[in-house]
């Protein structure tokens, strides 16, 4: 997880848990993506926004449930969206503040809730449970391939103990033919 990318969205009202956020990703290792270090007056915003978002490997979104959404957070969240839907590679993490459900948008995605009236709550609690979050899911990944590297070894190995069975299944006397072999 070292260097990893991570574009933060958020609203005006979650701008400072951001920068906690940001703060606390970039003490573990990680590259933080926030607008308000990134994006500079006269600047090209769209454009940059989204290059940062392509280079992310993560993107965590900030969101109180209650907070009315700006025009600038429906762009975001829909290019968000339309990225992690068409790259696989790309993972999505919420992180909603409050104890109501996230936006309809984000259901689909387990999510960190943040309830500052639970004992105990404290910045580096939740950042905390972020950082964990996102080093579990990437590790889950990892696990994925690596079951898929599996299937596709016993896969093989299958059609490796079926050809030796139609060896053995052979008239004595009988030359076997060379096996065929594929293109991998």
């Amino acid at each position: 997880m070292e260097n990893a990318s991570v574009f933060i969205s958020h609203g005006s009202d979650t701008e400072v848990l951001a920068e906690e956020l940001a703060r606390d990703l970039r003490g573990q290792g990680m590259e933080p993506w926030i607008d308000s270090e990134r994006l500079h007056a006269g600047q090209p915003w769209r454009e940059e926004l989204e290059h940062a978002l392509d280079k992310a490997g993560w993107v965590v979104i900030l969101v109180r449930p209650d907070s009315p959404v700006t025009p600038w957070q429906q762009f975001e969240w829909s290019a968000v969206l339309a990225r992690v839907w068409t790259d696989p590679e790309k993972r999505l993490l919420p992180v909603v503040f409050g104890k109501n459900d996230p936006p309809p948008f984000l259901r689909s995605w387990r999510a960190v809730v943040v309830d500052y009236n639970e004992p105990g709550c404290q910045v580096s609690s939740w950042t905390r449970r972020v950082v964990d979050a996102l080093r579990t899911s990437r590790g889950e990944a990892a696990r994925d391939a690596d079951l898929q590297s599996r299937e596709e070894r016993r896969q093989r190995l299958d059609e490796i103990s079926r050809a030796a069975e139609e060896l053995r299944q052979r008239q004595p006397g009988e030359p076997p033919s060379p096996p065929l072999l594929e293109a991998r």
